[in-house]
């Protein structure tokens, strides 16, 4: 294992590669291209790759900053008000539940825990059943998952658990409870434990080291630190004729008062399960039965603690890399999604 990191994003813009930040332009920013896509996380890099392979003319908005290998530097107090929306601290409007939401670069795919499932049959099922969408079976979607997770070196997790893991294995071990190792998309992972800071070694096969990459080496462009407020749609052509947007200060937050015009034959909107219905609300192209943004589901975290005999540090070491599906589909109230 090398000490010396090369830092993929740094020799791709030495490169040529056509990055243009938001907030170093002073003047509103009118662009046009094939292919707009908004967002730059799992949905968004992976469409901008393959769409630039394509031959077309890719344009790749992300409300958040480049940043990569050099600037993570293991700090919470520098990660989260440049990775995470809302300085981490995003929540619902109870306050009842946090969501760490990426913004930046990569999206979500930059700051998760690598943890890495295929859809379960469950739900493909599910949607297959109540949603109509007969073309989501296990067989149909295994050549997909195959090929996904090749190009983001998504395997087993080879090496031994950390503190944290080990005790919820031998939890499980003791009361015959099913469990197993979480599969990870890492290749040459340095088990340092800090994967919600962004990765400093690009063991972490995230949008960020991979498929943006590979489009922008494909002569996509990359337009950071520019919000989409809305989509402006041509009714008679039933497309969207333009988006509309806000460039942002170096913060990635304050609005720098230039604005942003995108003319493209094709948009993608790919900002998340809460950026994307946002987007739409705003822009009046919520769906005729009524239920954009109103069927978002979350995955909570329910911690548990205990004293240890042993000294248990769990920011040492991956931090997921066992888990335990039990209890799905026990439970009265599991609801058809477990």
């Amino acid at each position: 294992m090398s000490d010396k990191i090369v830092d993929p994003i740094l020799q791709g813009i030495a490169g040529g590669w056509k990055v243009i930040d938001g907030a170093a332009q002073r003047e509103d920013l009118k662009l046009e291209a094939d292919v707009v896509i908004i967002g730059s996380g799992a949905g968004g890099g992976i469409a901008a790759e393959v769409l630039s392979q394509a031959g077309l003319d890719v344009l790749i908005l992300e409300e958040g900053g480049l940043y990569s290998s050099t600037d993570f530097r293991l700090s919470e107090a520098k990660a989260y008000p440049q990775l995470y929306q809302e300085s981490a601290a995003r929540q619902t409007a109870d306050k009842g539940i946090s969501i760490l939401q990426g913004r930046a670069v990569g999206g979500g795919t930059t700051v998760n825990w690598t943890s890495s499932f295929r859809t379960p049959g469950d739900t493909l099922r599910w949607w297959r059943d109540q949603h109509g969408l007969t073309a989501l079976s296990e067989e149909a979607m295994r050549p997909w998952f195959d090929k996904v997770e090749q190009r983001l070196g998504i395997g087993p997790w080879e090496g031994e658990p950390n503190a944290n893991n080990q005790v919820l294995e031998r939890g499980c071990l003791a009361l015959g409870l099913r469990h197993a190792r979480i599969r990870r998309n890492v290749r040459g992972c340095w088990n340092l434990g800090y994967c919600g800071m962004g990765c400093p070694t690009n063991a972490k096969q995230s949008m960020l080291v991979t498929c943006i990459p590979a489009a922008l080496d494909k002569g996509a462009r990359l337009l950071t630190r520019a919000r989409v407020d809305r989509l402006q749609p041509d009714q008679a052509q039933g497309r969207i004729a333009e988006v509309r947007g806000s460039l942002l200060s170096a913060d990635g937050v304050t609005p720098s008062g230039r604005a942003l015009s995108v003319r493209a034959r094709h948009v993608v909107l790919a900002a998340g399960a809460i950026g994307t219905p946002a987007i739409m609300l705003r822009s009046g192209l919520a769906d005729p039965s009524g239920l954009t943004g109103k069927r978002t589901f979350l995955h909570p975290v329910a911690l548990s603690a205990a004293l240890m005999p042993e000294r248990v540090e769990p920011y040492n070491g991956a931090p997921q890399t066992v888990y335990s599906d039990h209890y799905m589909h026990t439970q009265p109230l599991d609801g058809p999604l477990g």
